[in-house]
């Protein structure tokens, strides 16, 4: 019996991991400006994307970690243009909630051109 309750337990954790992954999309392309809380990425196609980030969103670049040491030293409040820049290119995970795309992860893949 609590063989049979564990096993349930389990497939009902995979099943809502899928569920909250399948949620989250992602998006190529090349950041076109940064703003406060946003930034825009230009896909291959010309698109436009807003991205809107806030305190859980990961932004993964060369150097980043120390550039985050350096702010929290300094006692200042980490700013998105310190981290991404326009014409870096990116890959972007994000959600879709209220007509808008929430960044959750920020990974910039190659140099400002």
């Amino acid at each position: 019996m609590v063989r049979r309750i564990a096993m349930s337990l389990l497939v009902l954790l995979v099943v809502a991991g899928v569920a909250v992954a399948a949620d989250t999309k992602a998006a190529t392309g090349t950041v076109k400006s940064v703003g406060g809380n946003n930034f825009v990425v230009t896909d291959s196609g010309g698109k436009d994307w807003t991205f809107d980030v806030n305190k859980s969103t990961l932004i993964m670049v060369k150097g980043g970690s120390h550039k985050m040491d350096a702010i929290k030293a300094d006692g200042k409040p980490a700013q998105l243009s310190e981290f991404l820049a326009a014409k870096q290119e990116v890959r972007v995970e994000y959600t879709e909630a209220d007509g808008k795309m929430m960044a959750k992860e920020v990974r910039v893949t190659g140099k400002a051109k």
